[in-house]
């Protein structure tokens, strides 16, 4: 996939341009907000390269020697020999390491809440890779000389692994702080109540459902967010009431409900 038709813009577009074009898609297609990781992934992608000025050039140009067959100012070329006239000999620097390998890794919220340690298999290694406590998606994970050696008479260069949190059904994330739904049955929002929530990690959190809780109502529960890797700072958990409506046909508990209906309705 070409990484300017990725993003919605032409190859002369400006570095202002690329950003506006990726917020547009990453606010539309960010998992967050119910979009499609995959498509996530190829624009994140996209816009790694394309806003970077080096990766943009390569990308653009990755060998512009291909069609030539080799390094026109080499040697046998013509070109070498009026160069080295005009320059006193100079040659282009050749790099003193091999190039960066990269590579995609998905994680679950679990493995990025808790941090993790995993096994990834580059193609030439396999290397253990530690993901941090509360890595943000995206993240970029730098292992120094753990890239792959294509020339085998310099030494590596580094890994980078970008990180992809997938998200379990009903929950999100904005910063640090969690979000996640909770059902809760309508008859015991309208009286209030205590019920027991299994957080990502697996703990139980009693959660005081308060009298009157609308669908929607969103519960804080301080401390049980992301820890941030960057201050240790830990955010928040956000329970947002989804509310279950119960299906009830014995009749002695409808003339109960009805009864509440109708005094609430006539005010006696």
């Amino acid at each position: 996939m070409d990484h300017y038709e990725t993003l919605g813009v032409s190859k002369a577009a400006s570095s202002k341009e690329i950003k506006t074009a990726y917020r547009k898609l990453a606010m539309k297609h960010h998992p967050d907000k119910g979009g499609d990781t995959e498509v996530f992934k190829r624009i994140t992608g996209a816009y790694d390269v394309l806003s970077d000025p080096d990766k943009r050039a390569q990308y653009d140009n990755p060998n512009p020697f291909d069609q030539l067959g080799g390094d026109p100012f080499g040697q046998g070329s013509p070109f070498g020999d009026i160069f080295s006239e005009i320059f006193g000999g100079r040659r282009r620097q050749q790099p003193n390491r091999n190039p960066d390998g990269r590579m995609d890794l998905n994680i679950s919220l679990t493995q990025a809440y808790s941090g993790t340690s995993v096994v990834v298999n580059t193609g030439y290694a396999t290397l253990d890779v530690t993901i941090p406590k509360g890595i943000k998606d995206g993240s970029q994970l730098r292992l120094s000389g753990k890239g792959p050696l294509r020339y085998t008479e310099m030494p590596p260069g580094d890994l980078l692994i970008r990180v992809h949190i997938d998200y379990p059904h009903g929950w999100g994330r904005d910063g640090n702080n969690l979000f996640c739904r909770l059902s809760v049955n309508t008859l015991d929002a309208i009286t209030g109540c205590k019920q027991i929530f299994e957080h990502i990690d697996g703990k139980k959190l009693e959660v005081n459902i308060p009298l009157g809780s609308q669908n929607g109502t969103r519960l804080r529960i301080k401390d049980f967010g992301f820890v941030d890797p960057n201050n240790g700072l830990v955010g928040s958990l956000f329970l947002i009431v989804d509310l279950e409506t119960p299906v009830i046909t014995d009749e002695e508990q409808l003339k109960v409900l009805n009864k509440i209906r109708n005094k609430d309705w006539n005010g006696s």
